[in-house]
């Protein structure tokens, strides 16, 4: 069995932003920013096959957090949370470690508010939180 903290400094040792992992084996591993990975992820392998999946991510929000229980992850591990997130997470269920809180994600240009949590604010479901955020991918393509 893997020691807890190895998924994040797995995490901190690449240049991964996000790494899935099924029994210990990294099942998926992306270097691409935001929530993206996670989206790709699940279209990848289908909700169905990445039940009880751990995520190792660098940074999880509200919307990371809908879309880890919306896929079935048993574990979430961070190096950077947000305290919304983290309430979602406990009301969902969810089970995470982080090595940092803070109060909101920022966007890139670190001047406001993540566009993906802004987009998800007022979504609790995980199912609706999906639909929204892949369509709003979708139309950056």
């Amino acid at each position: 069995m893997i020691d807890l903290n190895h998924y994040l400094e797995m995490l901190e040792e690449t240049n991964a932003s996000l790494i899935v992992f099924r029994k210990d084996e990294v099942l998926f591993s992306s270097d691409k920013r935001g929530v993206s990975p996670l989206i790709e992820v699940i279209d990848r392998f289908g909700k169905e096959k990445l039940k009880g999946v751990v995520t190792s991510d660098r940074i999880v929000g509200k919307a990371a957090v809908l879309l880890n229980a919306y896929m079935g992850s048993s574990d979430m591990y961070a190096l950077v949370m947000s305290e919304v997130a983290m309430k979602h997470a406990d009301r969902l269920g969810l089970k995470y470690t982080r090595r940092e809180t803070v109060d909101h994600i920022l966007n890139r240009e670190g001047n406001g508010m993540c566009p993906f949590e802004q987009l998800i604010s007022d979504i609790d479901d995980p199912m609706e939180a999906y639909s929204v955020i892949k369509s709003k991918l979708a139309s950056f393509a």
